[in-house]
């Protein structure tokens, strides 16, 4: 059995919230205002990836990479991460900003039928549509 793991939310702590953290503390602006223009933001930022940041919040990808903080869990091996989101530099995933797609994407690659893989991802719907192409998928709950 091979693992997929969602790198946010699973392999690190959820991405945006702590990105969302970060800009207030670095730009002083309360997050109720920062929630909404990022969130308007994200589907460009899992597109063209982390430097569309700069668009609306200056030296913010230079806090990118702070946001994924790893678990310091052990998870079953072997394992491999797919996200939606751009991977910071030196972390390996395979990367689509559509997560099934990606999860596709790391099948193929793997050489993998969609039985042979466990997906785990800390949101039951994304777990959901995971077991909808097949693949056994469980709710990470840390």
């Amino acid at each position: 059995m091979v693992y997929l793991l969602d790198l946010s939310g699973v392999y690190c702590e959820p991405v945006e919230p702590r990105l969302l953290r970060l800009l207030s503390q670095a730009g002083g602006e309360p997050l109720f205002y920062l929630s909404q223009a990022f969130y308007d933001l994200l589907p460009r930022l899992k597109a063209e990836g982390p430097s569309v940041l700069e668009a609306l919040f200056p030296g913010a990808s230079g806090l990118y990479p702070k946001a994924f903080q790893r678990r310091p869990i052990a998870f079953p091996e072997p394992f491999h991460l797919v996200a939606d989101l751009p991977p910071p530099e030196g972390l390996q995933a395979f990367f689509h900003p559509d997560k099934l797609t990606a999860i596709r994407l790391a099948l193929k690659a793997l050489g993998l039928s969609p039985e042979e893989a466990t997906y785990l991802d800390d949101n039951p719907l994304w777990a959901a549509k995971a077991r909808e192409l097949g693949v056994r998928a469980e709710v990470f709950r840390p």
